[in-house]
């Protein structure tokens, strides 16, 4: 499929995209395959040091992206929607008051910057 299905805007500026690809694999049977989505901007105000924003910048572009994927093998046609409700049901509950926090950008964006260079840190000789 391929469509958004829902954009939740947060408090702290960022929104939660959720994508649909859902796709028939068997006779009336569906994988039900929700993409989620976050973007959150590179900002000088997340580090110390302008150096190190400068780097992120050149590392990772002027966003940080979030991205998972839930899904739900075997779906009747008849159950697609309900099973979409749940997933999106799902994250609202156990993940939405996370990324909802004034924090949650900084940490992503912190989070991803460290994870490259811990990375690239090991094939620099």
């Amino acid at each position: 499929m391929n469509d958004q299905l829902l954009e939740i805007s947060l408090p702290n500026g960022l929104s939660v995209r959720f994508v649909d690809h859902t796709r028939q694999y068997y006779g009336d049977y569906y994988l039900v395959k929700l993409e989620i989505i976050c973007e959150a901007p590179i900002a000088s105000e997340y580090f110390g040091e302008q150096a190190d924003f400068e780097e992120a910048q050149r590392m990772l572009g002027s966003t940080v992206v979030y991205r998972k994927e839930v899904e739900q093998m075997g779906v009747p046609s008849t159950e697609i929607e309900r099973v979409r409700e749940r997933l999106v049901e799902n994250f609202r509950e156990h993940s939405l008051p996370y990324f909802e926090r004034d924090e949650f950008p900084s940490k992503l964006v912190l989070g991803e910057f460290d994870k490259l260079r811990k990375k690239l840190g090991r094939f620099s000789a």
